[in-house]
């Protein structure tokens, strides 16, 4: 028992002394505060680099993590409100997005795909040009983020295959992007890259913008979007985004009551008109869902508007593949992805998709014409692949000629033919020819 109260006042005594020790050492603290002089608590204390004096007309770019009204970036020089003495602009706007193996350009990481549209003031779509981007070895990243595996990528163009139709769609434009700075300093270390530095393009941030015009908890753009009941159809894909960009753009410039104003015109004169469409784009069409209207039109829903023609080889894949999916007479999950990476490949925007598919129609249709007779069973199967292509109504010309069979569906389906309606186009929808017969097209 005596060795216990030992040890316990042992204990005690260190616990005092290091006590002790503590409080003198306030002590001292306090006096040296007490005799220095004190900073004012109302402007944080900074550090300001000495700067050189700049040269008469000379801009000065610096690196933001904010696109702020006034300042000039790397490649942008960022529009606010207007003060009566700036350009307003009242052309088009080059919304723009990518998606990117990581965050930072300077530690090599590298865009992977890239979307534009270019829209009117009130959103109105009047081109949009999308591509996947192969890395130069890099590794895509966070694939459950944006979806794009390295083999996906491993056959894209290089960003320099594809610098003078990204360049002819931001030609003449304010650029505007969510974020804007992310943006700018990936498309800036691009075109560096690839040996390029164009001049300084008047641009626009939707983020900054929509803070000033959007009461909402964030305004990431998928909080935007859900707020003015836009769809995000394709999160984190970048033809989805600069699609719900352009949508919300007319929305955030009409509530922005002091208008915009920029620094200067647009740049003009970007790109070399003799290098365009040298190398197809590689599109995406992706998050497929089938909805309430079918797989191939969310599958054309996906792929930008229109792109450039298609080849030869990359139709005939894509027909094969067509003909394939379409032997049961419908369109499946698995099949629809199948057709997706085969335009993809193909570099097919919706339009291209649509004239395939309506080409494979056309041929079913002479197929069915060969014996100079069109049965109620045949017309069914014409009919149902239409609706699985996204072309309903496209055989409502056609009527029965004769039948072969005696069933309940045909003889319901020849009583239903006795009134055709007038023949349509595939490509121009004008009654009384077929697209292989369209002067539009010949």
């Amino acid at each position: 028992m005596e060795v216990l109260f030992g040890l316990l006042f042992v204990v005690v005594f260190f616990w005092w002394l290091s006590r002790r020790k503590k409080r003198r050492a306030l002590k001292v603290l306090s006096s040296l505060q007490a005799k220095a002089p004190k900073a004012d608590v109302r402007k944080p204390l900074t550090y300001t680099r000495p700067r050189a004096v700049p040269e008469p007309g000379h801009v000065e770019r610096v690196p933001m993590r904010f696109a702020q009204p006034g300042r000039v970036g790397e490649l942008f020089s960022y529009g606010g409100p207007s003060t009566g003495q700036g350009y307003v602009h009242d052309g088009s706007f080059a919304v723009i997005d990518v998606e990117t193996t990581g965050f930072s350009p300077g530690k090599g990481d590298r865009v992977i795909e890239l979307a534009i549209a270019r829209v009117d003031k009130n959103g109105r779509i009047e081109d949009e040009y999308a591509t996947l981007l192969n890395p130069e070895g890099r590794d895509t990243g966070a694939v459950f983020v944006h979806g794009i595996s390295n083999d996906a990528v491993r056959n894209a163009p290089l960003f320099s295959d594809v610098v003078a139709d990204v360049l002819a769609r931001l030609d003449g434009t304010v650029i505007v992007a969510h974020n804007a700075v992310f943006e700018e300093r990936f498309i800036a270390a691009e075109l560096a890259r690839a040996g390029m530095k164009p001049a300084t393009m008047p641009a626009l941030c939707s983020l900054w913008l929509g803070q000033q015009t959007f009461d909402t908890p964030n305004h990431k753009l998928g909080t935007l979007a859900q707020h003015a009941g836009i769809p995000l159809v394709d999160a984190h894909a970048a033809l989805g985004d600069v699609r719900a960009t352009a949508a919300l753009l007319p929305l955030m410039l009409d509530r922005f009551r002091p208008g915009i104003e920029f620094g200067h015109d647009p740049a003009r004169g970007l790109f070399d008109p003799y290098r365009l469409g040298t190398v197809p784009p590689m599109t995406r069409a992706s998050s497929l869902r089938k909805g309430s209207d079918g797989w191939m039109h969310s599958l054309m829903s996906r792929l930008p508007i229109s792109t450039s023609d298609v080849s030869d080889a990359a139709a005939a894949e894509y027909l094969e593949t067509l003909a394939l999916a379409l032997e049961d007479g419908k369109i499946i999950g698995d099949e629809a992805k199948a057709l997706a990476k085969v335009a993809g490949r193909g570099g097919m925007g919706a339009e291209q998709v649509r004239g395939l598919n309506e080409r494979f129609l056309e041929l079913m249709r002479e197929a069915a014409f060969a014996d100079n007779v069109l049965t109620a069973g045949e017309l069914i199967q014409l009919k149902r692949a239409a609706d699985a292509l996204a072309a309903p109504g496209y055989f409502d010309d056609l009527q029965v000629t004769g039948t072969t069979t005696s069933s309940p569906v045909a003889e319901e389906s020849a009583s239903q033919s006795t009134a055709p309606k007038p023949r349509k186009c595939g490509h121009c929808r004008t009654p009384g020819h077929y697209r292989s017969k369209c002067p539009e097209l010949n």
